[in-house]
């Protein structure tokens, strides 16, 4: 059978691509080898982001008579959490079933290869289509000498909270994992092989959360790199002098590859390096026809930056202009308190010797902050020439707040301009008037 377009993933990238290629009368077929959904759905994303919800809660009650409430006791229930995971992972993969369905996309379950230009092979039927686009995602880096660890996937399926933890790798899955299990009671510690935890953050808000992290009784331990870790016992070099910890359970989190077939692209002549698929700003790759987004570009490895570079890939087959940028992809990390960012760091302005404005404000300068007792943390805006080109937020809701800033980096506006639009008073948001009107 011909497609028109043939994607081999079904994750965040894939099956977006999928549905928004049928509104434009596109016949597609769509090859996942494992879960609809892909990593973000079913091992990722939003299984934490479930976990997260009960952890916010039980940090929550630990200051729960700062509002006049007092609470004696009370009880957790692990497997309800597990069990809550399950459900909004099912039902949000019934939600793209359907959705798939309604759009008439055929889905094959199955390993995809493919065998030339224009054909890929799966469960040994073959399939022709106009276009290829491989959006097989990434896998997590493994270390030698760690057989005996575990990785997020394993973690987000123990049927007990593991009465310790060592996670090598103070990244987004890190430390967010750090913030769910440290507040569900396990005893938690992080190794991170750079000066630094979240290396690409902003230094200021790395060293921040670094401290909220020790104040919540996780240990943190930077320059630290992982040896080995075999029966029970982890060996890692901090500032080169070896050390040994018991450890029940070892979590491996250094990062992600891409998920990609070395032989299929030799064969067929699609370039790539040790980053992942090399492809043009439409992400094409070296085969006109064929694409590659998401993860297995190794550019971006999150997930709305999948279903963008989707969107981009589909509207140049479709012949259509595209105006995404690209430069413009928020990183939120939910621990407490929240983490966003988007932009230009102090840090790269300084390496590209550009010169900035630094403006910065304190949630506990702001009136709703200090009603919901959310006083942690603050807010940095990078300018240069007045134009706003890099928002770096720590601090409640910060998940949420960064996308206001996200839209107005997007049509390019100035400091000026912002100070013009009216906020309204008392919320969060008003803390990016305040930043910005600072001297």
């Amino acid at each position: 059978m011909k497609y028109d377009i043939i994607i081999i993933g079904a994750g965040p990238g894939g099956y977006e691509m999928a549905l928004e290629a049928s509104k434009h009368n596109q016949k597609v077929l769509l090859i996942e080898s494992n879960k609809i959904g892909g990593t973000c759905l079913n091992a990722g994303c939003i299984p934490t982001k479930t976990l997260y919800k009960n952890a916010k809660l039980l940090y929550q009650l630990k200051n729960i008579n700062n509002f006049g409430i007092n609470i004696d006791s009370f009880s957790f229930d692990y497997s309800k959490v597990l069990s809550q995971k399950n459900e909004v992972i099912k039902r949000l993969q019934e939600g793209i079933n359907f959705l798939l369905q309604k759009a008439n996309i055929d889905l094959i379950y199955g390993k995809a290869i493919i065998t030339s230009h224009n054909t890929i092979t799966v469960n040994n039927e073959e399939y022709e289509g106009n276009y290829i686009v491989i959006a097989t995602g990434s896998k997590p880096i493994s270390l030698p000498s760690f057989e005996e660890a575990i990785y997020a996937e394993d973690l987000l399926d123990f049927t007990k909270i593991p009465e310790s933890l060592s996670i090598i790798g103070g990244g987004v899955i890190g430390i967010e994992m750090a913030t769910i299990f440290n507040q569900f009671g396990t005893k938690v510690q992080i190794f991170e092989m750079s000066d630094r935890l979240l290396p690409q953050a902003d230094l200021e808000i790395s060293k921040r959360i670094s401290s909220f992290l020790r104040n919540e009784g996780i240990g943190v331990y930077v320059n630290a790199r992982a040896e080995k870790f075999q029966n029970k016992i982890l060996t890692v070099s901090i500032r080169n002098i070896i050390q040994t910890f018991e450890t029940e359970n070892v979590l491996v989190a250094v990062g992600r590859k891409p998920n990609i077939d070395v032989k299929s692209l030799d064969d067929l002549g699609i370039k790539y390096n040790n980053k992942g698929i090399i492809v043009n700003d439409n992400f094409q790759t070296s085969i006109n026809n064929i694409y590659a987004i998401g993860d297995v570009c190794g550019k971006n490895m999150l997930a709305h930056y999948a279903t963008y570079s989707g969107k981009k890939a589909l509207n140049h087959i479709l012949g259509k202009n595209s105006n995404i940028n690209f430069d413009l992809v928020p990183s939120v990390v939910f621990t407490f308190p929240e983490i966003s960012w988007v932009g230009l760091t102090e840090e790269k302005c300084k390496s590209l010797n550009i010169n900035y404005q630094v403006y910065k404000s304190l949630y506990r300068a702001n009136g709703k902050a200090l009603a919901d007792h959310e006083i942690d943390g603050f807010v940095k805006i990078i300018v240069i020439n007045d134009y706003i080109r890099g928002v770096h937020i720590i601090g409640y809701d910060a998940s949420t707040l960064i996308h206001e800033m996200v839209a107005a980096m997007n049509v390019n506006i100035t400091k000026d301009k912002f100070l013009d639009i009216i906020h309204a008073h008392p919320t969060l948001s008003e803390i990016f008037y305040t930043t910005l009107n600072s001297s």
